[in-house]
């Protein structure tokens, strides 16, 4: 066992092990890909790289998280051939990082979740990308958060490959652990959702203004 192994999450460590099978082997990449929005019962290709990493005794819905996130990560690194491996941030991280420490709930070693991903496809686009319209990812989040399980796993494949459309990536690790908590705690993962996305979109106009003021007094 590496020392990353003892030091990462079960969850990271889950993604890393995924994308970096995804990066070595083109088949296992394609087998992953195949069981997109599939429940595990469907899922054939994809046992024979999922199930060895697959926690001991893992409960059904737990189970079904660790295979769509694989899916999802196997149909990002098929796009974008460093997906996966950095946490949703874009490559010149400099104002990106300071809007999420302005994050309520972020805190050291804190990881972005999907409504954060979202904020930032708005504001901070990949340079070279257009953003993602506001009005779209705010209609894409409400109507993810209102689904249930296992509902909810048709509807996010959509909005990642949205995400990775303007070169936001996903902390797959993150999502993992709050796919897991769905089925049961569904209000409370939304509601961490909705709140991380509005308070990021409120930090980075905040900042927008305070770089122009011209917007906040035409406004």
């Amino acid at each position: 066992m590496t020392s990353a192994d003892t030091e990462e999450k079960p969850s990271d460590r889950f993604a890393r092990r995924v994308t970096e099978q995804c990066l070595r082997d083109r088949g296992q990449r394609a087998a992953l890909r195949r069981g997109l929005r599939r429940p595990p019962e469907q899922a054939h290709t994809m046992h024979a790289v999922v199930a060895p990493l697959l926690p001991a005794s893992v409960r059904q819905d737990h189970e079904y998280a660790y295979y769509a996130v694989a899916a999802m990560i196997a149909a990002s690194v098929r796009d974008r051939p460093n997906a996966g491996l950095a946490e949703a941030n874009t490559s010149d991280g400099g104002d990106v990082e300071e809007v999420a420490a302005a994050d309520a709930d972020a805190g050291p070693g804190d990881r972005p979740n999907l409504g954060q991903s979202l904020a930032w496809a708005v504001c901070r686009p990949e340079p070279g990308r257009r953003a993602m319209n506001r009005a779209t990812a705010e209609k894409r989040l409400h109507l993810l958060v209102r689904q249930g399980y296992p509902g909810v796993y048709q509807h996010l494949a959509g909005v990642v490959r949205y995400l990775g459309g303007v070169e936001v990536q996903v902390n797959w690790g993150q999502l993992l652990d709050d796919l897991c908590q769905w089925r049961y705690r569904r209000d409370q993962v939304a509601k961490r959702w909705l709140q991380s996305y509005y308070r990021t979109l409120h930090e980075a106009d905040r900042r927008a203004a305070q770089h122009h003021p011209s917007m906040e007094e035409s406004a």
